[in-house]
């Protein structure tokens, strides 16, 4: 077993440290500040593990991709939304 909690990020008010102390050896989390339908990069990914690693844990589960409101109705920027998600979701298995 793998104990983990949710966090929201560095804006969270429960710190990586709160966490770790509390007994878990991992977060849940997402890239809460990128706006839905842009591209989680890489780079954004790497720095996000490296913070939680920094604290001695480790990110292995995305708490969620989220998907836009305009691929769910299929208007405004859908098609772009759907590639910008399948290119997270490259970025994420890398």
């Amino acid at each position: 077993m793998h104990p983990t909690m949710r966090w929201f990020g560095p804006n969270d008010p429960v710190s990586l440290s709160d966490i770790r102390q509390a007994g878990c050896a991992g977060v849940v989390t997402a890239l809460h500040q990128v706006p839905v339908g842009d591209v989680w990069s890489a780079e954004a990914i790497r720095e996000r593990k490296a913070l939680v690693h920094s604290a001695g844990m480790t990110w292995t589960v995305v708490e969620s991709l989220p998907v836009s409101d305009d691929i769910k109705r299929q208007r405004g920027e859908w098609q772009q939304h759907i590639a910008n998600y399948k290119g997270s979701l490259h970025n994420l298995a890398a």
